[in-house]
């Protein structure tokens, strides 16, 4: 992906006096608005990162750091164990190399190090859009595209595998871009699917945009038979390439299992549009259905693409993200062709973006380094201040928790046993749902509580579930902090 529009620029016939003092205002309002469009994307990215220096807080980060660690010691991809005892169902590790590599920052560098690789696949992801929207526009709308883009994908930046599978997504849209203008297949996207099935487990997004994409370039007779059958051949072949990774086939088959606990999930549910992100999602569709009703035909492949990313973002509250994505460049040319802004001093324009977006990217990521060690070595938004009770239980001695707590526990406990964490393909629907009404204080809650054997609990302060245990079954609080409180069992 490089800045700079696709479109050329033709020239003109010396201008006469008047025209020349037109040229001139235009090109100064050419810069101004090129100067406050790189404005706008520096502070995003600015944005971002001030995130990422943020304390870790994502409970999903904590079982993939588990997971990953695990994996680089005595599990396999092929058998790998359970984080918990009682989440005893076999599954697939479908983003072990994320998870494996960020365990690896966490090994070398702490916490802090984490957080700096993470950063920068969010700085990745705001330059990565704001230069496949600027292929459709001048500097203008790709920002404001792109900034759009980065608000409605704010609950996918954290921590954990979901922010490559956006990172991709941008690579394949951008690789077909530059095949619908160059007529020619974009086979690297098979390697690319091999190393995306690696790393997140929606690697079949990027699937589905290419078989989208291939639709609409044979409605929009944009491409011959033959050519037609070679692109085709891609997304196939991505599925392929998929099935070739060490875990083979099975990859496709892990699909299923999120399906089947998709309605334990709360992202795998119905969006919300009171969510911000899914209200960004919605102006945009809004905005690009209002500006192409004024701007005549519309190509099929454009269509098709934003009745995708509309259906991603109503039936999908976890594909807001997605949408945003593949929306961005729809909105970008869009605003392009209403507003109608030319490129002014081209190779001038250019070398000023590469600069400032190159330069403000290097400063970033080295404040980031110097930033992390200092504001990312703890954890936040867990019980820490625990630690001596939690680390002097038995080995195997089982917890109750009722949220993400157990995801931290198994990453910094590894020999405690909490009764869930996020990583839910490894439990039983039954076991989930039991847990669920435990959590709610539901018909059957004491007779879970009872199974489970567990001896000490890490709750939330003042939860129904930590009132209900101390006053009906006489769990004795014996630390408490301001968000937690750690319950321990009567005596048999």
């Amino acid at each position: 992906m490089t800045l700079g529009t696709d479109r050329s620029i033709a020239t003109a016939s010396p201008p006469e006096s008047s025209a020349a003092v037109d040229s001139a205002e235009t090109a100064g309002a050419s810069r101004i608005l090129t100067v406050a469009s790189l404005v706008g994307l520096v502070a995003v990215m600015a944005r971002v990162v001030l995130h990422a220096a943020d304390p870790l807080s994502n409970g999903d980060t904590w079982f993939h750091l588990a997971i990953g660690e695990r994996l680089l010691g005595s599990w396999s991809l092929g058998h790998p164990g359970q984080l918990s005892s009682f989440g005893d169902v076999p599954w697939v590790p479908t983003q072990w190399s994320t998870e494996v590599l960020a365990a690896g920052f966490e090994r070398w560098f702490g916490l802090p190090g984490v957080a700096w690789l993470f950063g920068t696949l969010y700085l990745a992801l705001v330059v990565g859009a704001y230069a496949v929207c600027r292929r459709l526009g001048v500097p203008l709308p790709a920002a404001v595209a792109s900034g759009l883009a980065i608000l409605a994908t704010t609950p996918a930046l954290s921590a954990r595998p979901q922010i490559v599978t956006l990172l991709m997504l941008l690579v394949v849209i951008s690789s077909w871009l530059r095949a619908e203008r160059a007529q020619r297949v974009p086979w690297l996207l098979v390697p690319l699917t091999w190393v995306w099935a690696t790393a997140h487990g929606m690697w079949t997004v990027g699937v589905v945009v290419s078989a989208v994409f291939c639709v609409g370039l044979v409605l929009d007779r944009r491409v011959d038979r033959r050519l037609a059958v070679r692109m085709f051949a891609v997304p196939v072949l991505c599925v392929v390439a998929a099935c070739l990774t060490p875990l083979g086939p099975r990859l496709l088959l892990s699909q299923l299992t999120v399906g089947r606990r998709a309605s334990l999930i709360a992202e795998w549910g119905p969006t919300s549009f009171r969510a911000f992100p899914a209200l960004v999602v919605a102006a945009m569709i809004g905005v690009v259905v209002v500006l192409w009703s004024l701007q005549g035909r519309v190509p099929w492949t454009r269509l098709l693409l934003l009745l995708l990313a509309a259906g991603w973002a109503i039936l999908v509250a976890r594909m807001v993200a997605c949408s945003a994505v593949l929306l961005a460049p729809l909105l970008a040319a869009a605003l392009q062709q209403m507003l109608g802004l030319s490129e002014v001093g081209v190779a001038t324009l250019v070398r000023l973006e590469a600069r400032v977006v190159g330069l403000a990217t290097v400063l970033m990521l080295v404040g980031l380094a110097v930033a992390v060690p200092r504001t990312a070595s703890e954890p936040a938004q867990v019980p820490a201040a625990f630690g001596s009770r939690l680390a002097a239980l038995p080995s195997g001695a089982a917890v109750a928790v009722e949220d993400s707590t157990g995801a931290w526990l198994e990453w910094r406990y590894p020999g405690l046993d909490p009764f869930i964490d996020g990583m839910l393909d490894a439990y039983p629907v039954g076991y989930i749902e039991r847990w669920q009404d435990f959590v709610r204080v539901a018909p059957g809650w004491q007779g879970f509580l009872r199974d489970s054997q567990a001896g000490v609990a890490v709750l939330v302060a003042g939860s129904p579930l930590s009132d209900a245990m101390q006053h009906q079954l006489h769990w004795t609080a014996v630390q408490h902090t301001g968000t937690w409180v750690y319950l321990v069992a009567p005596a048999r």
